[in-house]
């Protein structure tokens, strides 16, 4: 049986918004897309179900809230974190909002966005409820073992993702010989990740670490890799990528596990026991 009252997923661009539909539908959802115009999100199949809204125009996402009988709001996909530096014309709610916040970095936002939905009686729900099948346990999913620096590498990125997610700047880093090469910042993943392989591309051995912040908020803002990231990877000369157990979305963890093995790139994912159960047998995706 669906959860009580209506769920609004407003969706950004990537896969993740379709995959939550798809999941919510399976439920017995009856759900509907508040589709973010200034992002790359299109509604596929879903046009039935789908209403363009602007990022800038606050009020008017909580009156179709309001109208659509909206008791539960799913926040996914991707949204350019440069737009808060376009000439985007802001309506009166969205300044109010902007006016609270501490400073103009996601979380904050974020943070005074929700609030707003729930002083409505409006809750804004985990992004992991309907994404379960994109988490991966700890382990290694490809079939190279680490060489000794490699560990340690993995160890220290790991250490620096985390720290960076939780000063609100970004949430990867490039690491090489236990030096921080690149940090994640405006620019995203893709660029971060091409210009860690700048650096590191002669000596091939560049490790890409994605992390949460250490009390990651799971309404939103979980980070997310695919294959597109393995692609950019696979193009700027960098070797392995190192997500957080239970707290990193996969886009199709398959055909991700598949892709970076046939390019000989490696891939893993860190849990409590650190980077001591990555040297064992190679780890499967679980069955559903």
């Amino acid at each position: 049986m669906a959860p009580k009252g209506r769920l609004a997923i407003i969706a950004g661009g990537g896969e993740l918004p379709h995959i939550g539909m798809k999941e919510a539908l399976l439920a017995g959802e009856d759900p509907l897309f508040l589709g973010l115009i200034e992002s790359d999100f299109t509604p596929r199949e879903h046009s039935a179900r789908t209403i363009p809204v602007h990022i800038t125009q606050v009020g008017k996402i909580l009156k179709t809230i309001q109208k659509e009988k909206i008791t539960r709001i799913l926040m996914l996909g991707k949204v350019r974190k440069d737009l808060l530096f376009q000439k985007l014309k802001f309506d009166l709610k969205a300044l109010a909002i902007l006016a609270r916040t501490i400073n103009r970095n996601d979380y904050p936002i974020f943070l005074a966005i929700a609030d707003e939905f729930e002083a409505m009686g409006v809750k804004v729900i985990s992004q992991k409820i309907y994404l379960q099948s994109l988490l991966l346990p700890e382990g290694r999913y490809t079939p190279k073992k680490f060489s000794s620096q490699e560990l340690k590498d993995v160890e220290f990125g790991m250490f620096y993702a985390e720290k960076m997610a939780d000063l609100d700047i970004g949430q990867m880093v490039v690491v090489c010989d236990e030096s921080v090469i690149a940090v994640e910042a405006v620019e995203g993943t893709d660029e971060t990740i091409k210009r860690g392989g700048v650096y590191t591309k002669k000596k091939g051995g560049a490790v890409v670490c994605k992390s949460p912040k250490a009390k990651q908020d799971n309404r939103f803002d979980l980070p997310t890799i695919g294959i597109h990231t393995f692609q950019v990877m696979l193009e700027s000369g960098c070797k392995t990528l190192c997500i957080r157990e239970g707290e990193t979305l996969v886009v199709d963890p398959k055909a991700v596990i598949e892709f970076a093995t046939k390019h000989k790139l490696n891939f893993c994912v860190v849990g409590k026991s650190g980077s001591k159960v990555l040297n064992g047998n190679q780890k499967k995706i679980p069955s559903t």
